[in-house]
């Protein structure tokens, strides 16, 4: 009879103990993820909206519609190789570059999200942003990872740290200009 009593004493006690931790960690969880949220005001002046693409200029620009008016958009944290135009000299990758960036932008609805660290504007008065389609692609990722892009640091970048390794990746692996371009490249 004391050895049953003291197995279901243990039991009870061990019962106690894994509600207590169960409760902890619940609310534990439940304090970080609320201080973790992003206030929604917040959360809409990053992204007031979805726009529309309407021209890809080259690799890492492209005109966007905002409230009536065209502007252009440069890429954060890339540079893509140049195409022939009255201000440039076609660059070894540049039109592949440009078509690359053409299929995945051309007429879509994308998001416009600045860098928290950087400038609205670059020298030629582009809006600076990361871009990504509705359904999560992130595209100045994406030309970096799949060769048509240099990681680009004109001044500290949020994805600075990803951006170098996926351009790596890509030089490691040898896709896309860094298989076509190797005599060429100068970085």
């Amino acid at each position: 009879m004391a050895k049953n009593f003291k197995i279901l004493l243990f039991l009870i006690i061990l019962a106690l103990i894994l509600i207590s931790v169960s409760f902890a960690i619940y609310f534990f969880n439940f304090r970080i993820l609320e201080e973790t949220k992003a206030p929604i005001a917040e959360v809409k002046e990053i992204v007031s909206g979805v726009y529309q693409i309407t021209k890809v200029i080259d690799g890492d620009t492209m005109e966007v519609k905002i409230k009536d008016k065209q502007e252009l958009v440069r890429l954060i944290g890339i540079n893509t190789p140049e195409v022939d135009s009255p201000y440039t000299k076609e660059e070894c990758f540049g039109p592949e570059a440009s078509a690359y960036a053409k299929k995945l932008l051309d007429t879509k609805e994308v998001y416009l999200i600045p860098d928290s660290n950087g400038q609205d504007r670059d020298k030629y008065n582009r809006l600076l942003r990361y871009v990504f389609l509705p359904n999560g692609l992130f595209i100045n990722a994406e030309i970096l990872k799949n060769g048509f892009a240099y990681n680009y640091i004109y001044e500290p970048f949020e994805f600075m740290k990803q951006f170098d390794f996926w351009e790596k990746e890509a030089k490691g692996n040898k896709i896309g200009l860094w298989d076509k371009c190797v005599s060429t490249i100068i970085k």
